[in-house]
């Protein structure tokens, strides 16, 4: 808990945050479960491209002299059941499997925070931080079988809920260790083994990893062209199609996620992976990574090739080549965990802290969330069921350019 000497401090703008980055950058290294998407670098390029509607700010905790913790949150107005709300959460949008405060100690550094915020005057209904980690005293990870119920943990004094599961493989051992464990899931295997003779056939196939040094070893070339393949790929894949517009293309992310690459690039954490069929781009991976923690963001194949799965390819290449560099972990993410089921080792929960305004709107929200909590309702978050939509989309879309033109 806070001491007599522990102060708070509030940066609100870029400029601000630079002056904090060297302080930043050593509690990342030692801040448990940490990944790219809490580094500085992509903090920045965050709030650089925010909204007129959203309002970012870091809240620091100090020991009366020097940082102690770092908590990056965003205010912005969103829909609820219950009417538009002010929501206070961390400014990843979705982006990252896992997020928590910049800290050695990230539930102490949380509850001062959590204190300050409900002390100041900011005008907000709720606070929403939903992919808290959950790491033990010998900084261990909490893992989950596919058929556990959702597990609940205590975090900051408060019981918290699972908010989603993330699919993860630990990269323990070596290649042929892993890819002999696999034969566990005979069919899958074979279909996979199957995909890459046929695409063999067609061709030469050539797998290419870009992962820059950086700035400090004078090795920043952003390779725009290897990221440009990303893009078209993505655009002219099932993902065009994606209601929630988050695809590496779309209009309203792409300036983030370029200026982010460049961030990635330049802090030497920028991970494109690209597999070519007669030196045509077929699939790709983007992500980033530190420290071994491979975050494997967004992921596409060329449509006229769907039924020789390139993408399979793709990640026994990765998966080879990730042994091979003595990386830790590999984040596939949360969603269409059937598909990734058969790559991965294990599914680790993230979890969501909320805490409600006392006022009468948020409140209705609590109740209205906790009656819909009582019903048992099957989402369907399937790999197939995710194309499915993407198609309905895209056919929706067809109809209504064909009736405007």
């Amino acid at each position: 808990m806070a001491t007599m000497m522990e102060r708070i401090i509030e940066l609100n703008s870029v400029d601000q945050l630079a002056e904090y980055t060297s302080s930043w950058r050593e509690l990342l290294a030692i801040t448990p479960h940490a990944s790219f998407f809490q580094s500085v670098e992509w903090l920045a390029a965050r709030w650089r491209n925010s909204g007129p509607d959203e309002t970012l700010f870091v809240v620091v905790t100090t020991d009366g002299t020097c940082p102690t913790g770092f908590v990056p949150l965003c205010l912005k107005v969103e829909s609820t059941s219950c009417g538009p709300m002010r929501v206070l959460r961390f400014p990843v949008d979705g982006w990252s499997s896992f997020y928590a405060p910049i800290t050695a100690d990230p539930e102490t550094t949380l509850v001062n925070a959590l204190h300050y915020l409900w002390r100041s005057k900011k005008n907000f209904d709720l606070i929403e931080l939903i992919t808290m980690p959950a790491v033990d005293a010998g900084n261990r990870w909490h893992s989950v079988h596919a058929d556990d119920p959702a597990s609940t943990l205590e975090i900051a004094g408060q019981c918290c809920h699972e908010s989603t599961r993330v699919a993860m493989l630990d990269l323990d051992g070596d290649w042929e260790r892993y890819w002999e464990s696999r034969k566990e899931q005979k069919n899958r295997r074979r279909n996979v083994e199957r995909c890459e003779r046929r695409l063999q056939e067609l061709g030469t196939v050539r797998y290419e990893r870009y992962r820059p040094g950086g700035d400090l070893a004078s090795d920043a070339e952003p390779r725009w062209d290897l990221y440009d393949a990303c893009e078209a790929i993505a655009r002219a894949s099932w993902q065009d199609g994606l209601v929630d517009g988050n695809t590496m293309h779309h209009d309203h992310v792409r300036p983030l996620l370029r200026d982010a690459h460049l961030a990635a690039v330049i802090a030497g954490a920028a991970d494109l992976n690209l597999l070519y069929l007669n030196d045509r781009p077929v699939a790709f991976v983007y992500g980033y990574h530190y420290q071994g923690y491979v975050d494997l963001m967004r992921v596409g194949f060329a449509p006229d090739l769907a039924k020789l799965a390139p993408g399979n390819a793709l990640w026994t290449r990765l998966i080879q080549d990730s042994f091979a560099r003595g990386d830790r972990i590999l984040d596939f993410g949360p969603t269409c965990l059937d598909y990734k089921r058969f790559w991965t080792t294990r599914l680790e929960p993230s979890y969501q802290l909320i805490q409600y305004a006392s006022s009468p709107k948020p409140q209705a929200l609590r109740l209205a969330r906790w009656l819909k909590s009582q019903r048992s309702v099957e989402t369907d978050q399937s790999n197939q069921r995710s194309k499915e939509l993407a198609s309905e989309n895209r056919r929706a879309d067809s109809l209504v350019i064909a009736v405007e033109g």
